[in-house]
């Protein structure tokens, strides 16, 4: 008698998208982290979200375009990652545009403000989305 295959349970986002305000002690400026994570733990590797990135004024897209193995040899279980850090950033609103070749686009809103505890809102994101957002 063959065995069913167990399929993992369907998840309502792909990816998860963390912004957060930090603060680079190097370079002693504060900048934005936008950590893109996949959903899906990996077994073999810990991938490497291949996001290409433009800013155009205040309009910030991202491009998912697939996966890239890590540099190691030793195998490493996880999660598929990328953190992009926006120095340059102003106190304003922001158009974010998250696009994916086989799905199309999603846009929300970002705003800046200037108190450190609630420094970034976010606004307009779409009901139905492949990527989850939090702040």
């Amino acid at each position: 008698m063959r065995t069913k295959k167990v399929k993992p349970p369907h998840k309502k986002y792909e990816y998860t998208l963390g912004l957060s305000l930090e603060h680079d002690r190097i370079f002693k400026k504060n900048y934005i982290l936008f950590r893109f994570n996949t959903t899906k733990v990996f077994l073999t590797f810990r991938y490497i979200l291949n996001i290409e990135t433009q800013v155009n004024g205040n309009t910030i897209f991202f491009n998912i375009a697939g996966f890239r193995a890590p540099t190691g040899d030793l195998s490493n279980p996880g999660l598929a990652e990328y953190e992009y850090k926006f120095y340059d950033f102003k106190f304003t609103d922001y158009l974010i545009i998250i696009g994916r070749k086989d799905v199309g686009s999603i846009k929300f809103k970002m705003k800046m403000h200037k108190a450190k505890k609630a420094a970034i809102s976010i606004s307009s994101i779409p009901k139905h989305s492949f990527i989850e957002i939090s702040v």
